[in-house]
């Protein structure tokens, strides 16, 4: 039988755009550490994505809908990033330079993980396919590649991440030509008017903050977000000040993360059925607040090792209860939005309030203090999506 590449094509761009990733995201944080920064600095650093991304990706999805230019944007970000991350080599003791180069990098990077997101959905539904089984492809190859750019660091010293993250983004923008190709930049007809996408997202918004079940179900929604984010800022410094072989370390640490999060991805309609959203919300903070905690405890690493295993209930389960708790709690025509309101609340501003304060708690308390402080928002977190569960069900005893 032959195989159509066209049709899988996705599957090996996401595949080699997460081995890219893997060689990036999990050990940057620890070269800043190498490189002189405090970790208020590396927490101010993390912090410019989640902002910058907040202000410039309303842009790059309206290019992506009205304009077909999801491909170009593709090129233009794969291309450009790792020259900007580069840069970082060069910033010497200017800490000015840092923030600019962050800035300029989260212009360009935000746009990649939405961008291919979007262009794996739309795919997926041409064809017939299942966006989780793409998905999960590009989890098993970050799960696999960490480890070994984990020991290759090791080798040959956490400065090889530059290289390593050029090589491998340099082959992810060569793959972009293989992407089936959008319209030709012409807009849909009925997008005569272009503020009418921006207005008519705002007034969604205005509306479902109105709603006061939804704004209790965001409010758990920041607090449970708080430690993942802060943990996406510091793990890596976090395992580094343990000493010895910490790139080594770091890439086992992430390779156990994320080959838990496969099953949990692929299961997770099962079990949202299964359970409800609510209450497996509750539980996914409960086993966060846990999760945090025994960091705090500064473990041993084979103890480490076991408490990634609970990175696929704290983090894929979490936002699979969560996009479908929005998605089916909205109007039909606000479903869009709400999904936005959610990622917007769990990545960006949980991530600009956790990479600041962390930085600052850690300078003043150490990593246990914000392990701590991480677990205790978990467990404000679970309380308020019990909270919401019970409201829910006095709701539903009345219509009866």
């Amino acid at each position: 039988m032959k195989i159509s590449y066209r049709k899988y094509s996705l599957h090996v761009y996401n595949y080699f755009f997460y081995i890219a990733y893997a060689s990036y995201l999990p050990f940057i944080s620890y070269w800043f550490a190498e490189d002189g920064l405090s970790t208020q600095q590396i927490g101010l650093i993390f912090s410019i994505g989640p902002l910058v991304g907040f202000l410039v990706q309303p842009l790059w999805g309206m290019l992506i809908d009205y304009y077909g230019m999801a491909k170009w944007l593709l090129l233009i970000s794969t291309g450009i990033t790792p020259w900007v991350v580069i840069a970082y080599r060069f910033a010497g003791h200017h800490f000015w330079l840092y923030i600019v180069i962050s800035v300029v990098l989260a212009v360009f990077s935000s746009a990649t993980l939405p961008v291919i997101d979007a262009v794996t959905v739309r795919h997926a539904k041409h064809n017939s396919l299942s966006y989780g089984a793409i998905r999960v492809v590009g989890s098993i190859s970050f799960g696999l590649a960490v480890a070994v750019f984990g020991q290759m660091y090791e080798h040959f010293g956490i400065s090889t991440v530059f290289a390593a993250y050029i090589l491998t983004m340099t082959l992810v923008c060569l793959l972009t030509f293989s992407i089936p190709g959008d319209r030709k930049g012409r807009p849909k007809p009925e997008m005569a008017g272009k503020g009418a996408p921006r207005s008519g997202m705002t007034a969604g918004m205005i509306t479902l903050l109105k709603e006061p079940k939804f704004v209790w179900f965001l409010i758990p929604v920041f607090l449970a977000a708080i430690g993942p984010q802060m943990n996406n800022a510091f793990y890596s410094v976090y395992i580094s000040h343990f000493g010895g072989e910490a790139s080594a370390k770091i890439g086992l640490l992430y390779t156990a993360a994320s080959l838990t999060e496969i099953p949990v991805f692929l299961f997770s309609g099962y079990i949202i059925r299964k359970f409800g959203y609510v209450k497996i919300l509750t539980a996914v903070s409960l086993a966060g607040a846990l999760r945090w905690y025994v960091l705090s405890l500064e473990p041993s690493f084979e103890i480490l090792m076991a408490n990634q295993m609970l990175s696929g209930l704290t983090y894929a389960l979490f936002l699979s209860a969560g996009v479908n708790y929005a998605y089916d709690n909205s109007s039909d025509r606000a479903k869009t939005t709400a999904h936005s309101l959610f990622v917007v609340v769990y990545t960006n501003v949980a991530g600009i309030v956790a990479s600041n304060v962390g930085g600052w708690v850690v300078e003043r308390g150490g990593y246990s203090l914000l392990f701590q402080g991480a677990a205790v928002m978990s467990l404000l977190g679970a309380a308020g999506f019990a909270s919401l569960g019970r409201v829910k069900r006095r709701e539903g005893r009345l219509k009866v």
